[in-house]
């Protein structure tokens, strides 16, 4: 019959009889990281791992960290203005000491020189459209050739109006407002530059509406790495 000790010393010696675990293991345990930091992690620690015949690919890391794949860069040039003009909504917001809740942007694709028109409704950007076009054709001489824009309920009662008059009405895919490349980064510089204004004036944030006005004005007459350090 075994004493004591040498159960014990059995009892030890399973106990710390390591058994390596795969790749696979490891991703599951260390949170499904990178293939690259579970062997940075074992060879830090000095742990021996199975190695797999072949890579597996993990399911659950596919559901839960998927991403779209990145928008090709558009390689459409312009040569003169109002060529191409896009056009965004952007809102709801506060409502301002005005009573505007959103505001419209109309940006020309050559110039890059951008509008916005101060809306109470949503619905209102068909207003604000022909007021725009009566604007610029008459500034410019020309008319507007391609109109690009989201497909929202604010666009489609337009789409009637340019299929009448012959402006080409380009429209985004549903859900990817990276193909309205151009007119998303705008609203973006326009919001950031006028609640800075309104930061340094100690404002409140009601006031946007004059704010984003202001920024858009001052935008338009500032050097931009898309024009060569030329301002629109």
């Amino acid at each position: 019959m075994p004493s004591n000790v040498d159960f014990l010393s059995k009892s030890s010696r399973h106990g710390l009889a390591g058994v390596k675990l795969s790749m696979d293991q490891w991703h599951h345990r260390l949170g499904h990281p990178s293939i690259s930091v579970i062997e940075s992690v074992l060879q830090s620690n000095k742990i021996a791992c199975a190695r797999p015949n072949e890579p597996s690919v993990c399911d659950s890391c596919q559901r839960a960290k998927i991403h779209q794949l990145p928008y090709t860069r558009s390689l459409h040039t312009t040569n003169s203005p109002l060529e191409l003009v896009h056009s965004d909504v952007w809102g709801p917001a506060l409502t301002s000491v005005g009573g505007f809740k959103y505001y419209a942007s109309f940006l020309d694709d050559y110039s890059r020189f951008s509008w916005i028109y101060l809306l109470k409704r949503k619905y209102d950007v068909e207003s604000a459209f022909y007021s725009f076009q009566a604007y610029v054709e008459r500034q410019f001489q020309t008319k507007i050739r391609v109109f690009q824009s989201d497909w929202g309920g604010e666009y489609r009662r337009l789409n009637h109006y340019f299929r009448r008059t012959g402006i080409h009405h380009c429209v985004t895919c549903p859900h990817t407002s990276q193909q309205n490349g151009i007119a998303e980064p705008k609203h973006r510089h326009i919001v950031e530059t006028g609640l800075a204004l309104l930061a340094h004036s100690s404002l409140p944030v009601r006031f946007w509406d004059e704010a984003f006005l202001t920024a858009c004005y001052l935008i338009n007459r500032m050097p931009t790495r898309t024009l060569q350090n030329s301002t629109p």
